[in-house]
């Protein structure tokens, strides 16, 4: 059986002292490595070329997850085991959506990092379903963000006065409806059209129907 190939990645030196003595007398684990952070990781694993990373997450030049996402973009097939002195639940969500395998504390016993170690050599995930539910939801609101919805981009009012062009209705009838001047109604329904990125009034009208911002029973004034 191949021995699992393990770098240790801390910017304390006794730590990495430590947990290498944690190591040495396993027989299938070899710590072919160290790095004191992530930059210095990044540049050494070509050449060493191991199967799990234990990596400290809060480093100075470059930290644990910034480093992590580096390498699971690079390398795939490596996985990186999280580790910290402090629970930080932005942390453990940042890891996951960076690509860790697991995230533990460093105050974990002897056992408990042996067994994390094989684990995730052997491709399972530590994460908790908790942490998972956590990173999805940040992914979702990124996603949200990237792609935001149809008229998100326009106020309230706005979006208002774009729901009674759909209906048909003239500038002062929306100034009439919404107790406004007409002049406010049409510079209005100029900047619904810059923010939408429209020419016409129909324009605007087809894209509040075709995205739901009004229904087509309710176009007619």
């Amino acid at each position: 059986m191949a021995r699992i190939r393990l770098m240790i990645v801390d910017d304390h030196e006794v730590v990495r002292l430590g947990m290498r003595a944690a190591f040495e007398l396993e027989a299938d684990i070899n710590v072919i490595g160290e790095a004191s952070n992530g930059a210095e990781a990044l540049a050494k694993i070509s050449v060493l070329m191991p199967d799990v990373i234990l990596m400290d997450v809060r480093m100075e030049k470059m930290g644990g997850i910034e480093a992590c996402r580096e390498i699971r973009s690079q390398y795939p097939r490596i996985a990186v085991l999280m580790i910290t002195s402090y629970p930080d639940d932005e942390a453990v969500t940042a890891s996951i959506l960076a690509g860790a395998s697991g995230y533990l504390l460093k105050n974990v016993s002897r056992a408990e990092l042996l067994k994390a170690v094989r684990q995730v050599a052997g491709g399972k995930s530590l994460l908790q379903p908790e942490a998972s539910k956590k990173a999805i939801a940040q992914m979702t609101t990124l996603a949200q963000r990237s792609n935001p919805l149809p008229g998100s981009e326009l106020t309230e009012r706005e979006r208002e006065v774009l729901s009674l062009i759909a209906r048909g209705y003239t500038n002062k009838q929306i100034a009439e409806a919404l107790y406004m001047s007409e002049k406010t109604a049409r510079n209005h329904v100029s900047h619904i059209l810059e923010k939408l990125g429209l020419s016409r009034r129909s324009e605007a009208a087809a894209y509040a129907v075709e995205h739901k911002l009004v229904t087509r029973r309710d176009q007619q004034p």
